[in-house]
């Protein structure tokens, strides 16, 4: 028959024994059975009896909830794991860490990062994310869930505390683009402006939907003449980061950017005068140095082109112009395929397989930018 004292059930702590110190402190000791079936000895010092016996529970507690690491231990603060967190996420485009740095030093460390990691509840981070404005919670959300998942990992923490947590709602915005008559009064406002490249990469905007980082860096090697239609697939886009700069990024925003995209009319006329004038260089769209044209720049030619009017019109609102003229004419599932929109609902629940010559949008944009059929 087994003899001795029976084993302590997991995640429980056996009877605690008390010494009383020279200094006129106790110090409490226990042993403590962990998850993963190994007894360690708990102690804790404290002024007296009951003082120490209650630090000692916490510490069993904070035991139980994890292991410590070489990089962070159960009681590290946030701000340390926010740190490792970022300096460890791997690949990840700088636009992204921008944003990620953004939501560590200007929302999270300032709101909790000296709390303990094992501090961190469910019922805390559900109402301090209620508290955070609309526009910085999808970005704290997916710092703080990668974070906690990591520790998980790490064995630091048991449960990832934000997945109990509720994330808000967010207030869709009402799309607005250019309607009708807008489109070729915008288009005339540009071309007031005898910008050539702000005329043409609006335009080509218009034509194809592209973001300004897209158009702006398409290579002449992007375009493929000998296409039935001339088509056009994206290497790259110039982007901005604070850790790269002003670059050209040789990947898109999402997996489908090198998708083909037929060129209407009006782009193949823009490639077509372009390549006259700067074909020896790698970009269609250079600057006067021979560059590539940073956003920043463009944007604000754009700014000082599109009058009080069209004040709210930025290069975005092109791309929503362009979707909208696309989904009235051949559905919203086709606007999803030209756009590269990698993430469709509505795609995927009409299993809708994607187009891989290419959407045909010639006729409709370019009846759409006609001149004619707007002043009708």
């Amino acid at each position: 028959m087994a003899r001795g004292r029976p084993a302590l059930p997991l995640g429980t702590h056996g009877e605690i024994w008390f010494e009383p110190l020279e200094s006129g402190k106790t110090r409490a000791r226990t042993w403590l059975k962990l998850m993963n079936g190994e007894t360690v000895m708990i102690q804790a010092t404290a002024a007296s009896k009951n003082k120490a016996q209650n630090l000692l529970k916490e510490r069993c507690q904070e035991r139980l909830g994890g292991s410590d690491t070489g990089h962070l231990k159960v009681t590290s603060p946030i701000s340390a794991l926010m740190e490792h967190w970022y300096q460890t996420t791997g690949d990840r485009r700088p636009q992204s860490r921008d944003r990620y740095r953004s939501a560590i030093d200007i929302h999270i460390i300032p709101g909790f990062g000296k709390m303990r990691i094992n501090q961190v509840t469910p019922w805390f981070l559900q109402e301090w994310i209620n508290a955070q404005s609309p526009g910085t919670i999808g970005t704290t959300f997916t710092v703080l869930n990668q974070s906690f998942r990591m520790a998980v990992r790490y064995g630091l923490i048991s449960a990832n505390p934000l997945a109990a947590v509720d994330k808000p709602k967010s207030q869709s915005k009402e799309v607005r683009a250019l309607q009708g008559d807008e489109i070729q009064e915008f288009r005339d406002l540009m071309k007031a402006s005898g910008n050539e490249t702000l005329i043409d990469v609006t335009n080509f905007s218009l034509s194809t939907g592209l973001r300004a980082g897209e158009v702006l860096g398409i290579q002449w090697t992007d375009i493929d003449v000998s296409a039935e239609v001339p088509t056009l697939r994206l290497s790259g886009q110039v982007t901005y980061s604070k850790e790269k700069g002003h670059i050209r990024q040789e990947e898109g925003k999402s997996a489908s950017a090198k998708r083909p995209i037929q060129l209407p009319a009006i782009a193949q006329e823009i490639i077509s005068r372009r390549r006259e004038k700067y074909g020896d260089l790698e970009m269609v769209f250079p600057s006067g140095a021979g560059t590539y044209i940073w956003e920043n720049n463009f944007n604000r030619w754009l700014r000082d082109a599109r009058g009080e009017c069209f004040k709210w019109v930025t290069i975005h609102t092109l791309r929503k112009t362009f979707s909208s003229i696309v989904a009235d004419a051949l559905g919203p599932h086709k606007a999803a395929d030209v756009l590269g929109h990698s993430d469709s609902r509505l795609t995927e629940k009409v299993y809708y397989e994607r187009n891989r010559s290419g959407v045909a949008i010639g006729h409709v944009i370019d009846g759409a930018l006609s001149p004619q059929k707007a002043h009708k």
